[in-house]
């Protein structure tokens, strides 16, 4: 399917209007969502894809339907220049690997290691990871293109896409820190406070960041598909232990009391990445406008 351009991104950026530039996000991330899928398969949800959900919860607080109590507009502000920064680092990147297996004819090994030789990812290893991650991915699922994968392969696959959705968030949540920053300005209590209010928004409503990341409805009382039941990809484990994120199905402690701490949303962001790997609602446009009531 067509995807946006490195035209049309920056002219996404470039609109003046949050509300309006924070809704053509949200559309760009889905898009391009669609498009790595393509590429990479459905059964696994890639980071574009939550990204545009993310973008959609961004939203609310951009157009000031959810502003905690406390905050001032200009934490309005400073979430909508935190919209507009990521996907002006992340989209283009994820563009040029676009044009590149669109060069090749198909998401050759040879179009990626093209694309990241670009300067573009001079300063993003971990977005050059990420797509590495999700290029073994396709080229695995590739090998069973006439037949099911079979378990081990489909396990491969998955943390696969995990590692690069992780790899993709590790980049971006640092990208993200001055911002949430200047949204929580007082930081100590006032950030505790404020992170109550924090909701990542899924397919079954939103999810409140203090809470350890609750059973997905897809997975029917499960924690984690079946296929990341246990980690073993040993860069997964890496950034798993990094994070301080169990390897096996405990999720206690993946809630992050202190949204302005890197690591604490890391370990919040690995955890729900996993637990809705493979919710392939996560692919439909996020609806507007959300709903306001937590669960978990």
């Amino acid at each position: 399917m067509p995807y946006p351009s490195q035209l049309a991104v920056a002219e996404v950026v470039a609109l003046t209007d949050p509300v309006t530039r924070n809704v053509a996000i949200t559309a760009c991330y889905r898009d391009l969502a669609h498009s790595v899928a393509e590429l990479v398969g459905r059964s696994d949800v890639n980071w574009l894809a939550f990204g545009a959900w993310a973008s959609a919860s961004a939203g609310r607080v951009i157009r000031r339907d959810a502003l905690p109590f406390g905050l001032d507009p200009g934490t309005s502000a400073a979430v909508a220049e935190g919209n507009r920064t990521i996907i002006a680092d992340v989209a283009p990147r994820f563009v040029r690997w676009l044009d590149e297996v669109a060069r090749a004819g198909g998401p050759t090994r040879l179009a990626l290691e093209v694309a990241v030789a670009d300067p573009l990812f001079g300063e993003a290893p971990d977005l050059a990871a990420a797509l590495t991650a999700y290029q073994s991915a396709l080229e695995l699922r590739a090998l069973a293109v006439k037949e099911e994968l079979d378990d081990e392969a489909d396990r491969a696959v998955a943390e696969l896409m995990l590692l690069g959705n992780v790899r993709v968030a590790a980049h971006e949540q640092w990208i993200a820190d001055s911002l949430i920053d200047e949204a929580m300005p007082l930081g100590g209590l006032f950030g505790r406070i404020v992170t109550r209010f924090v909701d990542v928004y899924t397919p079954d409503g939103p999810i409140d960041v203090c809470r350890d990341v609750p059973p997905p409805s897809y997975l029917g009382g499960l924690r984690y598909p079946e296929v990341l039941d246990h980690l073993a990809h040993a860069d997964l484990c890496d950034l798993a232990e990094r994070f301080e994120h169990a390897l096996t199905v405990d999720v206690a402690g993946s809630s992050a009391t202190t949204w302005e701490c890197y690591e604490e949303r890391m370990g919040f962001i690995f955890a729900f990445f996993r637990a809705f790997a493979r919710d392939t609602r996560f692919f439909d446009a996020p609806p507007e406008p959300l709903p306001a009531h937590p669960v978990g």
